[in-house]
């Protein structure tokens, strides 16, 4: 197999490929990253497997099989809150062996963790709880995309067009620092919400219900009896016998 390339990121001219959103380019990137990583189960392990050669549109970093790519910053310049979008992947052809990413911060503000409230899109074995992402080998997760986990950073220190850098922990010792740009949730970047993760937007209020049969008095001996349904205080509607 060819040797390893020095890790490099593209300028901001080179990030200004016309395609729908980032959202989709990010999502491109993935599928791409993920049909090479095959490649390296006929490949001897080592520090620089093919998958390596791909050049992302923006941070990247790698620590053994741990490789993170097309890191991006989305800032929410109104509420301070801000989202850590890319991808991480591990590349160990065994597929059995599995490593957890523990905790990312940026600007040294812990990101959380926040679940897909559908996990059918994960890749097979990844697990994902508030505080870890278990990836198992040959399969990587793309933080902020539909059915993915989601990095939120409530208040976040970051200024529009900064590098923001971001460090990546994991449980078998890995840490590993990436360089991202900070972009507005505006324009191609719209489609990102930060602080408004996907597994917790709530639509509506659960009303409950209470079933049984309310008496009312009436002047003389009539009454009047009906079926009472309460919301967020109790309600009794009658018809008078």
């Amino acid at each position: 197999m060819s040797s390893n390339p020095t890790s490099t990121s593209t300028g901001r001219a080179g990030r200004r490929i016309p395609l729908r959103s980032r959202r989709g380019r990010a999502a491109l990137a993935g599928a791409v990253l993920l049909v090479a990583l095959p490649v390296l189960s006929a490949c001897a392990a080592g520090s620089g497997p093919e998958v390596y050669q791909i050049q992302p549109d923006n941070g990247e970093g790698k620590a053994g099989f741990i490789y993170i790519s097309n890191v991006w910053v989305v800032l929410d310049s109104t509420t301070g809150d801000a989202e850590v979008i890319g991808q991480v992947a591990n590349t160990d052809p065994t597929t059995t062996d599995s490593n957890t990413l523990t905790s990312v911060t940026v600007g040294g503000a812990t990101a959380s963790i926040v679940p897909p409230s559908d996990t059918t899109q994960l890749d097979p074995g990844v697990t994902v709880t508030s505080s870890s992402v278990a990836i198992p080998g040959m399969a990587a997760v793309q933080f902020g995309e539909t059915g993915q986990p989601e990095l939120e950073v409530p208040n976040a220190d970051l200024t529009v067009g900064s590098d923001a850098q971001v460090v990546y922990t994991f449980s078998g010792g890995q840490t590993v620092t990436v360089t991202a740009i900070t972009e507005p949730n505006s324009g191609l970047w719209a489609s990102y919400a930060p602080g408004m993760a996907n597994s917790t937007t709530a639509t509506g209020t659960a009303t409950p219900l209470a079933t049984g049969t309310a008496t009312v008095k009436a002047t003389g001996t009539a009454k009047a009896s009906g079926t009472a349904k309460a919301s967020s205080s109790a309600s009794a509607s009658s018809s008078a016998s």
